[in-house]
């Protein structure tokens, strides 16, 4: 089964009914190699490493790809399927285009 797309999100604009959702931003905390949070400047999220292959550290910029789950405590998750490295990226001006494109 081929995953389906991913809505590119920021953190303040996660919404309980988002199933499959992309989110950019800083690594800020890694914890046992099993997780780690994720804050783009609007907010923070636990974001599930699972399997996949982790090279980034703490204040690397990344993408992340993968499904939203909301655990017992009413929390949201995101369990990876793909971390991209984003350390290129000039992340200000992604967040006004991200902004611009909300808007429209």
């Amino acid at each position: 089964m081929e995953p389906s797309a991913a809505y590119q999100r920021i953190i303040e604009d996660i919404k309980n009914d988002d199933i499959r959702i992309q989110v950019t931003g800083y690594i800020k905390e890694i914890i046992d190699d099993q997780y780690f949070i994720l804050d783009d400047k609007t907010g923070t999220l636990k974001v599930i490493i699972g399997k996949i292959e982790f090279k980034a550290k703490k204040n690397d910029l990344v993408n992340v790809i993968g499904d939203l789950n909301i655990n017992m405590e009413g929390e949201k998750e995101l369990q990876a399927d793909i971390i991209q490295d984003m350390n290129k990226l000039n992340f200000e001006y992604y967040q006004k285009l991200y902004q611009i494109k909300k808007e429209l």
